[in-house]
């Protein structure tokens, strides 16, 4: 077996992950140092996202404005992603009154981190800026921020939710011109996306060293005292992301074209991605050509479904934000109604959709839309969320990716009856 041929086995980027696992647990201070590798991998896959996003989603627009093409209905997938967001908030909210809050407070590390100066413990962490200056998100905010004033500067700033809608625009403007220049176009951004893919395959030669450098070193900065004093809530955070993908499995086994088993198989490598970087983004391309390539889904419908599950609808992130805001109710022993618990629910999916365009801290601090109206402190428990986030994050990410699969193969192929599995 030649070297390129082992680096391009499936089990060799199994591997290589778990021996991350490993080594980025054994020795932390080592694998520190491999930090400034895995931003080189994550950046060589991450300038190919916002390329192959605009082409893909922006030629599907056009040829869905002026075909027959009944593979996709952008109707069937919001209401798809809107039930999808409904269920994992139910079960957020299940999960988060599981909870065992006193794990939490009656820890000596963690009860000094609520109680302390929130400043001081915000600066000892290393946060950029702290979180009295951070701004207070709201949908409306949200909502304005959608159509970017300057095209150039979302593509420079790779805000994709902004990319996604202008794509959308775009492609809705083109498919109003005549066949030629529609046809003109179509072959444009198909070469733009054919030649970011071409780059792509760089980083895709060497996945398992790359998934090594990004999975130990990520790893290595967990704080476990903290871990430990979080359990219940990471234990709970899990089952819940374990419900959504019980569930993503089920719509597999109804509607995948190559059955459960080989769907899971096939999203192998994405899976992989997803849990080593913690970008949706990045698992873009991979998802892509996976449902197009071994799925055999149409890939005018992949195109479109993809990206706008991917930036969209972030189902795991519903059900912790839900799970969070019970979490946190708990902490400061207060007792939430049946309608407070149903604007969790309708809170944490539009938090979604807010923090579609953020990470790390700033997103955290975005479930300040639920928590406002609700009266709840934030606190230094941002400090918790922050530290575990490392944990938490990577089963989010591949959560979220399990279930946009499973539910691109619903929108796209729901004629498949169950006795075809």
């Amino acid at each position: 077996m030649n070297f390129s041929k082992f680096l391009g086995s499936g089990y060799t980027t199994l591997l290589c992950a778990l021996a991350a696992i490993v080594f980025g647990l054994t020795f932390p201070e080592v694998a520190k140092e491999f930090k400034p590798f895995s931003q080189i991998f994550l950046t060589m896959i991450s300038l190919t996202v916002i390329p192959i996003i605009f082409a893909s989603v922006t030629c599907s627009i056009i040829k869905i404005m002026t075909s027959n093409n009944k593979n996709i209905k952008i109707s069937n997938i919001v209401f798809t992603f809107l039930i999808a967001f409904i269920i994992s908030g139910i079960i957020g909210v299940l999960m988060g009154t599981l909870i065992n809050s006193k794990d939490v407070t009656n820890s000596e590390i963690v009860s000094k981190m609520i109680f302390q100066d929130m400043q001081k413990s915000i600066a000892e962490l290393s946060i950029d800026e702290p979180f009295s200056n951070l701004k207070k998100f709201n949908f409306w905010d949200f909502f304005m921020t959608l159509l970017p004033k300057n095209p150039f500067e979302a593509f420079a700033k790779g805000n994709v939710i902004q990319i996604i809608t202008l794509s959308i625009l775009v492609g809705v403007a083109v498919a109003a011109l005549d066949k030629f220049k529609r046809e003109i176009t179509l072959t444009s951004l198909g070469v733009l996306m054919s030649s970011f893919k071409a780059i792509l395959k760089i980083p895709t030669k060497i996945l398992p060293i790359g998934i090594f450098f990004l999975l130990s070193s990520s790893l290595s900065e967990i704080d476990l005292d903290v871990l430990f004093s979080m359990k219940s809530f990471c234990l709970y955070s899990g089952l819940g992301f374990l419900l959504i993908n019980i569930i993503a499995l089920g719509v597999f086994y109804l509607y995948s074209p190559i059955g459960l088993k080989n769907s899971i198989l096939s999203l192998k490598e994405s899976i992989i991605v997803a849990f080593s970087t913690c970008s949706n983004q990045a698992t873009v391309p991979f998802l892509i050509s996976s449902l197009s390539n071994k799925f055999n889904l149409p890939n005018s419908a992949v195109d479109l479904s993809i990206p706008l599950g991917v930036t969209m609808s972030r189902v795991s992130n519903v059900a912790y934000y839900a799970l969070v805001t019970i979490f946190i109710a708990s902490i400061y022993n207060e007792p939430l109604s049946i309608m407070q618990y149903g604007f969790v629910v309708f809170g944490a999916i539009l938090t979604s959709f807010a923090a579609s365009g953020t990470s790390g801290v700033i997103a955290i601090t975005m479930i300040t839309i639920i928590l406002d109206p609700l009266n709840l402190p934030i606190g230094s428990i941002l400090i918790l969320l922050v530290v575990i986030d490392s944990i938490i994050d990577p089963f989010r990410t591949v959560t979220s990716l399990i279930m946009n699969a499973a539910l691109s193969c619903f929108v796209i192929n729901r004629k498949r009856l169950p006795n075809e599995a």
